[in-house]
């Protein structure tokens, strides 16, 4: 299984050129690196011309707003599933896959801003639905709130692989999914199958015994009661691997789920992975460093920006 680094998330969109510009540590553009050569492999317009053309600052950035809370729904024992109103623009921002918001309590200090994944988006009604699994100190600051949250948005890193993701047509697809992942997994799947792509589905409800998917999409539930962390888990998933001539994988967990999954992907051929990005997001714009990991060369990833695509 190879990791290869794309290029960064933001690349190309009315939020770049951004900090990382100004600091020359843009992710993208080599120039914008201290580097005295031009050798991006970007295909979309210039960077550094549009750095230029903004008189060498960067573009404004993304903007909290407070919006209203339709709806708050309370599953199991520790997950809220918010439907938030939103403006039309960030409705339609949102619908992609891996896209996420950060949000917190209007009467707390950024500190306690949470990235979430969207989970569902309604382009025509403008409104967008999260699940907020509450574990920690920063969760349980909203667990109470039933009016308005701080937004912040919109952010596209949530999954790695979102190049095989889409340009995915009338493909078999397998979603592998546990707990609190199902949210993610839910906008990828319907997008995949407005695409024409089939999708089985593979379910480990995890502790809280969470199941989201079959209410919130039309996908084939094939399994749903297996811990896919036991050997039983893992040799059911090898039996649909090998029955079902899957061409694209989706992985929804933790990293540890996900490093005992890939040793089960390394004997298929040809398998296109998608996974969430688990990494510790804090500011989503590539400074803090919260979300660095590094590859092979010892180089640093920002991860909160960058694409990494898994592949065979």
């Amino acid at each position: 299984m190879t990791i290869e680094r794309d290029q960064c998330i933001d690349a190309g969109s009315e939020y770049c050129p951004c900090y990382l510009a100004e600091m020359n540590c843009c992710i993208t553009c080599t120039r914008l690196k201290n580097k005295d050569y031009c050798d991006c492999n970007w295909r979309g317009v210039c960077i550094y011309q549009e750095y230029h053309y903004l008189n060498y600052k960067k573009k404004d950035p993304r903007q909290y707003q407070e919006v209203n809370i339709l709806q708050r729904e309370e599953v199991g024992n520790n997950l809220l599933i918010f439907t938030l109103k939103t403006p039309h623009t960030l409705a339609r921002q949102l619908k992609q896959p891996g896209s996420y918001i950060f949000i917190r309590n209007r009467n707390l200090e950024h500190y306690f801003d949470i990235p979430i994944s969207i989970m569902e988006v309604d382009e025509s009604n403008d409104y967008i639905k999260i699940a907020v699994e509450i574990h920690g100190v920063k969760t349980q600051s909203i667990k109470d709130i039933n009016d308005t949250l701080l937004i912040r948005g919109p952010y596209w890193n949530g999954l790695f692989g979102l190049e095989h993701l889409k340009k995915a047509k009338n493909l078999k697809c397998l979603f592998i999914t546990r707990g609190v992942a199902q949210a993610p997994a839910i906008l990828a799947i319907n997008y995949l199958m407005r695409n024409n792509n089939e999708v089985d589905v593979v379910i480990d409800p995890g502790k809280a015994y969470i199941k989201l998917i079959e209410e919130y999409t039309k996908a084939n539930v094939i399994e749903d009661g297996y811990d896919l962390y036991s050997q039983e888990g893992k040799g059911m998933l090898r039996k649909h691997l090998t029955d079902g001539k899957y061409q694209l994988v989706f992985v929804g967990g933790s990293d540890y789920l996900q490093e005992n999954l890939l040793k089960i992907f390394e004997d298929y051929n040809d398998l296109n992975l998608v996974l969430t990005n688990n990494k510790e997001i804090c500011c989503g714009e590539g400074i803090c460093g919260a979300c660095v990991v590094y590859d092979a060369d010892g180089i640093p990833i920002r991860s909160c920006k960058t694409q990494i695509v898994h592949k065979k």
